[in-house]
């Protein structure tokens, strides 16, 4: 089977090198984002990795996500980001998940149970500085500050949010949802409230943006590499040679003739299309690797195959040869570009058909 289907190759050693220079940076708890299946790469197999390497907080999407992890893992502290919701109040306790807090109601509801509960041991609060997608805005955040008592009654607060432009260093956005998150640390200046601000960009914005806790995604599996030389390049997506094949001069290749070949060409056909995650947007225009020889896709992108012109290496390759799509010559950041979308969008994109190998 190991000729049927496409790869994604997940270096290991190149995440603890990612995670070594996070430490470097923030000498603050490091909290990685395993949301979304661990960006693609695998959430429970990244996360062992993780626990590894000393690192026990794991931030997830939702319940589904946490239910995953805790199936598979014990003994470390995972957080929802999006929240407690209708009658959610048991699962989130008997599962010990802690779920981040983005409304006032949510907040009444959840102090109130684990009060009730006489467990009033860690609770999380988001607070919105500039996203206005998630977190308590202004009234909220009033409201809250208001009934600091029950504030007060809990062993450990920590109080986040979210930069919005982060990749962008010299954003002065980021300065302005800093300044706001300044204000909010005022205001609930107590000893045990913590907070945080910085996921993966900020991180690397400084010391200053660092607080008590960082959040590190992207920047833990490859992507967006500009933030620091020294981070590595971690996937690599590879696709078998299934079928090689002649065009002649004037024929064209895939559907709708969006490709008419020029002259006489050799091609091959790998096992990977648009329901693998590669957008059809880049059809006729991206390329993959033999090697280090880049090789043209054409043709339209099938939902399942794709079609490679070969001839440069046609006395070279053969069935069952593998080709690069991303990875050692193009790395995740540069096949976004190509593919004019984000390496978030790539990542996550490539399906569950596509087979995880991990390298040590």
């Amino acid at each position: 089977m190991q000729y049927s289907h496409s790869k994604l190759i997940i270096n290991l050693k190149n995440i603890k090198n990612n995670l070594n220079i996070i430490k470097k940076f923030s000498k603050k708890t490091i909290c990685p984002v395993i949301k979304a299946n661990a960006y693609g790469l695998g959430d429970v197999e990244i996360a062992k990795f993780l626990i590894k390497n000393k690192c026990k907080d794991f931030w997830v999407a939702n319940i589904s996500e946490a239910l995953k992890i805790k199936n598979n893992i014990s003994n470390i502290n995972i957080y929802v980001a999006n929240g407690l919701n209708k009658n959610e109040e048991k699962i989130f306790f008997q599962n010990k998940f802690i779920p981040v807090l983005n409304t006032y109601e949510q907040f009444q509801k959840w102090t109130n149970y684990l009060i009730q509960k006489k467990l009033p041991n860690k609770l999380v609060i988001q607070v919105d500085t500039g996203m206005c997608r998630s977190g308590m805005q202004h009234e909220d955040i009033l409201k809250v500050y208001n009934e600091r008592s029950i504030i007060r009654k809990f062993k450990e607060v920590i109080i986040l949010t979210h930069l919005a432009s982060a990749d962008e260093k010299n954003s002065q956005y980021n300065v302005v949802q800093k300044n706001r998150f300044l204000k909010i640390q005022s205001m609930f200046n107590y000893p045990n409230c913590k907070f945080s601000l910085a996921a993966s960009g900020g991180i690397f914005l400084g010391k200053h943006y660092h607080f008590d806790m960082v959040r590190p995604g992207i920047a833990l599996y490859g992507g967006k590499l500009f933030f620091n030389k020294q981070l590595k390049n971690v996937v690599s997506l590879v696709s078998p040679i299934i079928q090689i094949n002649r065009l002649k001069k004037g024929e064209t290749a895939g559907y709708n003739q969006s490709y008419k070949a020029k002259r006489n060409i050799v091609t091959a056909t790998i096992p990977l299309g648009y329901a693998d995650g590669v957008k059809i947007k880049i059809s006729n225009i991206g390329y993959v690797f033999y090697k280090n020889i880049k090789l043209p896709m054409i043709g339209r992108i099938s939902m399942d195959l794709m079609i490679i012109d070969v001839t440069k290496v046609k006395n070279k390759i053969k069935i069952g040869d593998y080709l690069e799509v991303f990875g050692k010559n193009l790395n995740l950041d540069g096949f976004a570009r190509v593919s004019q979308t984000s390496p978030y969008d790539i990542i996550t994109s490539v399906s569950e058909r596509c087979e995880r190998v991990y390298l040590n």
